[in-house]
């Protein structure tokens, strides 16, 4: 498994800090957005539409939205918690996702 990962820019940090709060470790690849590596023919192999973060498990799926990569780790490693357990829990963490 291994997370490509843009230091500065939000939505990466935000899958950071998803992974932080959940104890998990996750091999990262750093992909220097000022540099455009991200535009680079190898990194547009990997994500065609040039975005970080991009999380590739072990399967070789790929999955390159911030929110789509944290609730694969709330599904792969449930605990704690942090999207909600009811349906209200559930709405409200949507409600938030939308306003970041």
């Amino acid at each position: 498994m291994k997370l490509y990962d843009g230091v500065l820019a939000p939505n990466p940090r935000r899958v950071r800090i998803f992974l932080a709060e959940k104890g998990i470790d996750v091999p990262l690849a750093p992909v220097d957005i000022g540099a455009l590596e991200h535009k680079s023919a190898e990194f547009t192999a990997l994500n065609p539409d040039q975005r970080v973060p991009l999380l590739i498990p072990d399967d070789g799926t790929r999955i390159s939205e911030s929110v789509a990569i944290c609730r694969y780790f709330e599904k792969i490693h449930p605990e704690p918690r942090l999207m909600g357990v009811n349906a209200v829990d559930k709405a409200l963490v949507e409600m938030w996702q939308r306003r970041v």
